[in-house]
């Protein structure tokens, strides 16, 4: 069971409509980040899909040069204050992971189904996007 932080609620101060993102977890990235991830967009506003890992996730012995855990992917229609309160509440679950290391691994922020990477958001960026 997930509970709410101080700092979750802080962020349904910030109300945005319910949009619509998809935390996408299909290369099976850590399990309790994608969890706190989705608390905080839930708690700020948005409607989130989960994206589970897939079958393959689990059994990929290939070397990958660009490694790509967790990725947010927005409607194209977002505007620029939901894409910050979207990094916002990135940066917020990253701070909670459990080691120095997965904290500095950045997300990427997709527009929709593409490729086009919208923001990487990571731990020591400042705020905005």
């Amino acid at each position: 069971m997930t509970t709410v932080t101080r700092t979750e609620q802080n962020w349904a101060a910030r109300h945005v409509d319910r949009t619509r993102v998809i935390v996408d977890n299909s290369k099976g990235a850590e399990a309790q980040f994608v969890s706190n991830l989705r608390a905080t967009l839930s708690a700020a506003g948005f409607e989130v899909e989960l994206r589970e890992p897939s079958p393959q996730a689990m059994y990929d012995t290939a070397v990958h040069f660009v490694v790509e855990g967790v990725s947010v992917r927005v409607t194209e229609e977002l505007g620029r204050h939901e894409l910050e309160i979207v990094a916002a509440a990135v940066r917020d679950a990253e701070a909670h992971r459990r080691t120095e290391r997965q904290r500095v691994r950045a997300v990427a922020i997709y527009q929709g189904e593409t490729s086009r990477v919208l923001a990487w958001v990571d731990v020591f960026a400042a705020d905005g996007v």
